[in-house]
């Protein structure tokens, strides 16, 4: 008999939105799953119905939560209730972790996406819940086959549960994988956009106890799209996972390194006053500046370069998203100012 495919289900009530949705996981989850969308709640719901009737899986829920009527947390609260092996992701505009929380305790998030979202972040996070939702519906399998043949093999129960320990083994594995890659930015292997402003929040706060300073530097690749123009993008990746070389090679073992988003980077320097930070990023913009990267001797400045900025908590700001613009305030002060140089909050 042939598997039946698994559902995506996109649910929001703007039309582009589900339009792009389904646009960009058409392109890569289209020959293996159904994308299904619905403009409502109740609409999502009716659909989730004739799916259990008709016994196909519902594999994954993207639903925004701003909607008229139900809202995305409580449509993937009543998921939860009826489909606990369906893994959820919340989609939303708001910027703010109540609704992220909420969801994390009513519904068993399974992911947190903030609109407007990253194809390549939206592609990987479907992925991983795909691999997720198979992995756990092939132990469930696996696990109700086991408890069959122990009813009748009594014999065998030795060999079963090595069997049943291997294979949790393996799905613990398997998920601990999944983790490091929800994490982890694909291109650079640092830690990605959305795992950053976690860890900056985590940090602020610990922070905040501990009266220590936090700094944190923003840095960018300069006349990066000119390299890329030039040189193709293939190439310019490579740059980009130089660079995240460079990054994690000189970073402590409690800092945390991530790509912020295209060539800018972020670094959180945890228990560091601001001379120490601009000191950690003065050797870093050196030894990238003297980085033999390939074709860098056609950039404008006949090397390629990065230009960094640096603000700290407390002095600077109380709040993540300010520290953020601070920070980011002093890095387009480095760029304007000529760029490959540092400037400090």
């Amino acid at each position: 008999m042939t598997a039946q495919r698994e559902h995506i289900l996109c649910v929001d009530d703007e039309e582009g939105i589900l339009s792009a949705l389904r646009q960009q996981l058409g392109a890569r989850f289209g020959k293996e799953c159904e994308i299904s969308v619905a403009h409502s709640a109740i609409d999502a719901l009716e659909l989730m119905d004739e799916l259990a009737r008709d016994g196909e899986p519902l594999a994954v829920v993207i639903a925004d939560q701003i909607m008229p009527g139900m809202k995305g947390v409580e449509l993937l609260e009543e998921v939860h209730r009826r489909s606990p092996e369906t893994t959820k992701v919340l989609l939303t505009g708001q910027a703010g972790l109540d609704a992220v929380v909420a969801a994390i305790n009513r519904a068993a998030l399974n992911r947190y996406i903030a609109k407007p979202w990253d194809e390549q972040d939206l592609r990987l996070t479907v992925e991983n819940l795909l691999r997720q939702f198979r992995l756990d519906r092939e132990n469930r399998r696996l696990t109700s086959d086991l408890a069959d043949r122990n009813a009748t093999l009594e014999t065998m129960n030795s060999a079963l549960e090595t069997r049943v320990t291997e294979r949790t083994r393996d799905l613990a594995e398997a998920n601990a994988r999944l983790a490091r890659l929800a994490v982890t930015d694909g291109l650079s292997g640092l830690f990605n956009h959305r795992h950053f402003h976690e860890r900056l929040a985590l940090e602020m706060e610990r922070s905040g106890r501990n009266g220590l300073p936090l700094s944190l530097i923003m840095l960018d690749v300069d006349y990066f799209k000119a390299y890329n123009d030039r040189h193709g993008h293939p190439a310019g990746d490579e740059v980009l996972r130089q660079v995240s070389r460079l990054i994690a090679d000189g970073r402590r073992a409690n800092d945390v390194c991530a790509r912020y988003g295209g060539e800018e980077f972020a670094m959180i320097l945890v228990d560091t006053p601001k001379l120490h930070a601009a000191q950690v990023a003065e050797r870093l913009r050196a030894r990238i500046a003297d980085h033999p990267f390939a074709n860098a001797g056609h950039q404008p400045d006949g090397r390629l370069t990065i230009s960094l900025g640096v603000a700290t908590f407390p002095e600077d700001a109380r709040q993540p998203e300010e520290l953020v613009g601070i920070a980011d305030a002093a890095l387009y002060r480095a760029k304007s100012g000529g760029r490959n140089r540092l400037a400090l909050a």
